[in-house]
């Protein structure tokens, strides 16, 4: 396996809460990007949903949309000037505003070594600038209304979510949701992107992994959501992806915010813990749940060849058996 190595070097950038000083936040990120460049000299840097702001999705405020720009805009082009000169690739979450100002996305773009945008395709030709997030969560009285009941949670579960309007996270207010999965051909590997609230359908990812992608990011800002019964959405995180990477024989990068975050008086607690995951489904390496921080880890691309010879999921499918998950 040695002499048909393909070396690739991640880092995760594992920031802590962001504020409502949107330059300060960008310049820091920005220094983030030098000092691992220097030290490290990846070959992809990922940051988390929504890179540099606060998570608007727990207030709704008009006055938010300002902080929306285009793709490519003033921010990308700052990130981009970062990827140049380190030669690396940089995947940065951005609020973006649509060409026609009147429609917005929560949207990763991949930035290359060479300072230009990497374009993603969809299997039928499409190209795109960017992937928009495109399961998007919204606050459950929603969910009541859609299930057309006053009580879709039994009382006995407990569930530690009040009623809006001091708990909306809601995220529909401002993203409209993406229409697919494209693969970004970068010069070191075929990558796919999923955002946060994707991670709960395996969908994505199984369409990813047969458009050939070799490593799926994931950029989150996950909460720690609980139940009286049953486990925490902390708990659970990184189980959902390392069953991602398993079922798809692909490596798996995450990375998430560490700590609480105050917008607006409205708080969100993340818990971290972003990893590189095998595509066996264990996790290399791992980071902390309370701290900022970057987690470095060199993958080897031919292990998704193994994995995928060890455990050959792929000429196994029944897709002819699978119609009922695409009906409505």
């Amino acid at each position: 396996m040695g002499e048909h190595a393909r070396k690739i070097k991640v880092s995760l950038i594992q920031s802590g809460p962001m504020t409502d000083d949107i330059e300060q936040n960008v310049t820091e990120l920005l220094e983030i990007a030098d000092r691992v460049g220097e030290r490290e000299h990846p070959d992809f840097l990922l940051y988390g949903e929504l890179s540099y702001l606060p998570y608007i999705g727990a207030v709704h405020e008009k006055k938010y949309f300002n902080w929306a720009e285009s793709i490519p805009g003033n921010t990308t082009k700052r990130f981009a000037e970062k990827a140049k000169k380190h030669e690396m690739c940089i995947l940065l979450g951005v609020f973006e505003k649509s060409e026609n100002q009147n429609i917005f996305y929560n949207s990763t773009v991949v930035l290359g070594p060479n300072g230009n945008i990497i374009e993603g395709a969809f299997q039928d030709g499409r190209k795109v600038l960017r992937y928009n997030k495109s399961h998007i969560p919204y606050h459950v009285s929603e969910r009541l209304k859609y299930f057309g009941r006053k009580s879709y949670f039994p009382p006995s579960w407990g569930l530690s979510i009040p009623s809006p309007p001091e708990y909306r996270y809601d995220e529909t207010f401002y993203f409209t949701p993406g229409d697919g999965w494209p693969i970004f051909n970068t010069p070191k590997a075929r990558i796919g992107i999923t955002t946060c609230f994707d991670r709960h359908f395996p969908e994505p990812y199984r369409i990813l992994a047969l458009q050939g992608a070799e490593i799926i990011f994931t950029a989150s800002v996950a909460m720690a959501f609980s139940a009286e019964k049953g486990a925490s959405m902390a708990e659970t995180y990184l189980i959902e992806l390392q069953i991602r990477a398993l079922e798809n024989s692909v490596w798996l990068v995450t990375v998430n915010k560490a700590g609480t975050e105050n917008l607006q008086g409205q708080l969100t607690h993340c818990y971290g813990n972003s990893a590189v995951i095998h595509p066996t489904g264990k996790i290399m390496a791992r980071g902390s749940n309370d701290r900022p921080e970057v987690i470095n880890y060199e993958l080897d691309l031919e292990d998704v060849n193994m994995t995928r010879c060890l455990l050959p999921l792929f000429p196994s499918r029944r897709p002819d058996l699978y119609k009922l998950i695409v009906e409505k």
